[in-house]
């Protein structure tokens, strides 16, 4: 076999480069490799030899003579092969010349380099520079088993690298599938500014043309590119038909905005922007939202939303965030967002931080304001504001010792109109002993706790308070575990003990200012106060009994847990909140937690609050699930609140056949006999295309009304979805739910 190498003198051959194609025609976004159809017609394109990091191409071929034509060209025939380390060309026949360093193919060549194929009639390519012309060729982009293809009349690169397709049409639908399809006239792909510009634009789906575009620009690298994105189609009650067109602005490397023109039917225009800066400090982001009138609102008023965010770095130990949001009025949430949880926003908090971080300290700086959305809640029940709240956190170990020591302090000016106000100065010094042993443990741990506070809009006997509490606690366990011979499963059995002592100092003249009571849980147990914040310090005379038991499998997994623990209390607990009365009770609520994966598929858990003093349950919920690695999930689940009610939840997503999926979740109060929330969705997904729709029914945060939408997306793999995520909105109602085109 006859073998020529050659040294050009210029940049290294590049033959129609991967990536070229795989992000020709595409929209912004990225698309996974999944989304992409697999076919068995494609084998693996063959992997040519690593040739070194030089400039080197070669050529082979069963013979090569000299032309009779011209002597000084040479004939290459049979089992022909141009190498580089991109890539390389078979072709059948071909002629050199050594002179212009031009290839020219006869007859049918493909190319293939590395998730690439080409395949042409005729080719001349120069060697030298690079530069060439392809006839009427296809091409097929394969990442893995995945597939996209396409053709052009005309396939040419010039010597500044750039391609120039002509009649070119592209599709991640497998040959003979009309599902989608796009087709320019012509197209140019600048590689140096990394845009691709195409003219006579006609995009089909089912072979209908559906969209149409004399001329347009699309980004083939990572760089970001100025121009409209999908659009976004929605139906609901609220809004009625609703149509969102974006637009996106490359100002700068570092500067980036997005423009969203929303039309609503029922309502009328809503401008939305986001705008994005990053700098040395860090990154920043300002969202807007606004309408100048509203069809459904008070005539003539204007409504808004805004939120300010940053996150940042001041050296390599300085952390900045800033997190400030603003609305118009109640109800802008309910009628303009887009799910219950913020239809639900009473408060948007406004807090800006600046912390220190050192090795074993932490020291921070924070302001923290709300706006109460709802004018009606009267000010001594809205938030404090916290201008400013300083905290220091501080651990040293004594090694020597097997001592850890730590000191929590804080500072914070509290201020609320109409409310008593004032600054509270927390310092709680700490020290813990611990022993771990094979099979036990114990750790004692004594605090001290100091409180001060100057407070105004008081009696003048309360303007200065002082509290200083002690605190103790000891905490042991064991740990007995034995193998199961059968199975090789491990079983444990862990009992653990926890005692708390905390003297009793009345503290009914300290105001509220952050402080609640703690939800009761497993992990409540094992806590030193029942209280969040620093307002109240519980008084405590407490053993807290408790015993959990597992099994894992040889590998480590957990199989099954089951936990059960109460407190048991010496003392009266007479430390409240303000209306609270003193407890009396000499034990707490029985806890049980159990969870057990019941085989690979079926997996559930109940958790338990039961009062024995009473004989009542304070709260429960269970839970089922089915998985199967699939697409199939079932969940169950039960719910019961002694104050808020009894709830049931089933979700389900299950393939129909290989391209249909039905999901559908529900949420309902028994007590209210009334429907909480129901989604529904359906999708089709073949391997080029889907499509995805779901409706949205729940109640308004007043519980009087409903409100219902609908969600559509069209999915043209390889192109920007049009429409909503509709994932977005199964994810966010079916616990596990997930789609392999999100």
């Amino acid at each position: 076999m006859g073998q020529l190498t050659l040294n050009p003198k210029s940049s290294r051959l590049k033959l129609l480069p991967a990536q070229i194609f795989a992000a020709m025609l595409t929209q912004v976004t990225t698309v996974a490799a999944a989304d992409y159809c697999a076919t068995d017609e494609h084998p693996e394109p063959p992997r040519y030899p690593d040739l070194s990091l030089t400039d080197e191409v070669v050529m082979s071929a069963d013979t090569v003579d000299s032309d009779p034509a011209d002597p000084q060209k040479f004939r290459l025939n049979g089992m022909i092969s141009i190498r580089h380390r991109d890539g390389g060309i078979k072709a059948e026949n071909a002629t050199y010349d050594p002179v212009t360093d031009i290839a020219r193919v006869d007859g049918v060549m493909s190319y293939e380099a590395a998730g690439l194929t080409v395949e042409s009639a005729d080719a001349n390519v120069n060697i030298k520079d690079g530069t060439f012309r392809l006839g009427d060729s296809g091409y097929k982009v394969q990442n893995g088993s995945v597939i996209s293809q396409g053709r052009a009349g005309s396939i040419s690169r010039d010597a500044k690298g750039n391609l120039r397709l002509s009649r070119a049409s592209y599709s991640s639908c497998p040959p003979g599938d009309n599902g989608w399809g796009l087709k320019a006239k012509n197209i140019k792909l600048d590689l140096d500014a990394g845009v691709g510009t195409a003219r006579g634009v006609s995009l089909r789906f089912k072979d209908v043309p559906i969209l149409y575009a004399p001329a347009f620009s699309f980004p083939i690298s990572n760089r970001r590119k100025s121009g409209l994105l999908a659009p976004r189609f929605d139906q609901n009650d609220q809004t009625g038909l609703e149509y969102r067109q974006p637009f996106y602005w490359n100002i700068k490397p570092n500067l980036d905005a997005t423009f969203v023109l929303r039309s609503m039917s029922d309502r009328g225009f809503q401008l939305q922007t986001e705008t994005r800066y990053l700098n040395k400090i860090g990154s920043w982001t300002l969202n807007h939202e606004a309408m100048s009138s509203d069809d459904r609102f008070v005539p003539g008023e204007s409504r808004r939303f805004s939120r300010f965010r940053h996150k940042g770095e001041l050296g390599e130990r300085w952390l900045t965030a800033i997190d400030v949001s603003s609305v118009s009025d109640k109800d802008y949430f309910e009628d303009l967002g887009d799910t219950l949880n913020i239809a639900s926003i009473t408060h948007l908090q406004r807090r800006a931080d600046l912390t220190y971080q050192a090795d074993n300290y932490q020291f921070r700086t924070r302001l923290l304001s709300y706006q109460t959305v709802d004018s009606l809640i009267e000010p001594d029940e809205r938030p404090y504001q916290q201008l400013p709240q300083v905290t220091l956190q501080y651990q040293s170990p004594v090694k020597r010792l097997g001592i850890d020591t730590s000191i929590d302090a804080e500072v914070v000016y509290f201020e609320r109109d109409n409310s008593v106000t004032g600054s509270r100065v927390d310092l709680t010094p700490r020290a813990e002993w611990t022993v771990n042993r094979p099979g036990w443990f114990t750790s004692l741990a004594t605090s001290w706790r100091l409180t001060r506070y100057d407070l105004n809009n008081v009696d003048p006997a309360d303007i200065a308070q002082f509290r200083a509490l002690p605190q103790f606690s000891a905490d042991a366990g064991l740990f007995f575990e034995r193998l199961n011979p059968e199975n090789n499963n491990l079983l444990t059995f862990e009992p653990r003990m926890f005692y708390l002592y905390t003297p009793r100092r009345n503290q009914s003249r300290i105001p509220i200012f952050d402080t609640g009571a703690l939800d009761f849980n497993f992990s409540q147990l094992f806590r030193e106060n029942r209280f969040s914040g620093a307002d109240r310090v519980n008084d405590a005379n407490q053993l807290s009994v408790a015993v959990s038991s597992r099994m894992l499998d040889p590998g480590g997994r957990e199989k099954f847990s089951a936990s059960v623990g109460q407190i048991l209390y010496f003392d009266d607990r007479r430390v409240t909140l303000p209306d609270g009365v003193t407890d009396t009770n000499t034990s707490s609520d029985i806890i049980a937690e159990v969870q057990n994966e019941i085989n690979q598929r079926w997996s559930g858990g109940v958790n338990l609050q039961w009062d024995p003093n009473n004989g009542d349950t304070q709260r429960s919920s269970a839970q089922l699930k089915y998985r199967n690695g699939t697409g199939k999930l079932i969940n169950f689940g039960h719910r019961y609140l002694k104050e808020d009610g009894e709830f049931i939840h089933a979700s389900f997503a299950w393939p129909l056949n290989a391209q249909w999926r039905l999901a559908n979740s529900w949420n309902y109060s028994l007590d209210d006999s009334q429907d909480i929330e129901t989604v529904l969705g359906l999708e089709y997904d073949s391997c080029c295309w889907a499509f995805r729709t779901a409706a949205r029914r729940f109640i308004t945060d007043d519980g009087d009304d409903t409100t219902t939408s609908f969600f559509f997306q069209l999915v043209l793999k390889g192109l920007t979805p049009v429409g909503q995520n509709v994932t977005d909105v199964l994810r966010e109602a079916i616990g596990g739910y997930s789609s392999d085109n999100d």
